[in-house]
């Protein structure tokens, strides 16, 4: 039987991502980034969503204007 992954663990896969990159913070990372590597790991995209509103949520992660994302102290630390 499938487990769906809880909001937090969808949040950790955003900081997988930023891992995956060797990010610092103030990383920037565009959607893209986030769709390629999720893809290859075979993630649903849905988890992804989730995972980018929770890291919001946390303050891993900060919204650019023009729809990227830049890695905070914060999100560094958690990685």
């Amino acid at each position: 039987m499938a487990v769906l992954a809880t909001k937090e663990e969808n949040g950790q896969k955003i900081l997988e991502i930023y891992n995956h990159f060797r990010s610092r913070p103030g990383r920037v990372l565009r959607v893209n980034n986030f769709v390629v590597v999720g893809a290859r790991r075979r993630w649903d995209m849905s988890d992804l969503q989730q995972g980018l509103k929770f890291a919001l949520q946390k303050g891993w992660v900060k919204e650019k204007n023009n729809g990227s994302f830049e890695l905070t102290e914060s999100g560094f630390a958690k990685m």
